[in-house]
């Protein structure tokens, strides 16, 4: 990852530990044949490689461009409802640039969006990062959100 982008990663993921329990967790990405796009084989092996991760009873939010879009309020007003219901942990899993396996997005509580565009995959963690402290001051009444 270029450091710039590495540097936000960080910052976010500083700022958001101040108020949230944070922890950025990789898996490592299949070699693919460049050839063949959407390698389901890889994709599987990726999919089974989180799903190890995955704590029982945790919840499991992947990111999908068929997922559910929210406004910074709107997301904010989720991450209220998980902690009312008291949701222990919250795993929001971003695939790799072939995105994610069939039976790990149906594995999920529900998917999110960060909408309908195409973002370079290294800036999808700065940018769910940053959308989750955003929710968080939002939430705390920190000034940060305008």
């Amino acid at each position: 990852m270029p450091a710039p982008i590495r540097d936000l990663v960080v910052d976010y993921q500083k700022r958001l530990e101040r108020l949230a329990p944070v922890e950025l967790i990789e898996v490592a990405e299949t070699r693919r044949d460049p050839m063949q796009k959407g390698d389901l084989r890889a994709l599987a092996q990726e999919g089974e490689r989180l799903r190890r991760l995955l704590p029982k009873g945790a919840m499991m939010v992947p990111l999908a461009s068929n997922g559910r879009t929210f406004s910074s309020m709107e997301l904010a007003n989720e991450v209220r409802r998980m902690r009312e219901e008291a949701t222990r942990e919250v795993f929001f899993v971003i695939g790799g640039p072939d995105g994610l396996d069939q039976t790990l997005l149906a594995m999920g509580s529900w998917r999110l969006s960060l909408g309908a565009m195409t973002f370079p995959h290294m800036l999808v963690r700065v940018m769910l990062l940053e959308q989750l402290y955003r929710a968080m001051t939002i939430l705390g009444g920190i000034p940060y959100h305008r």
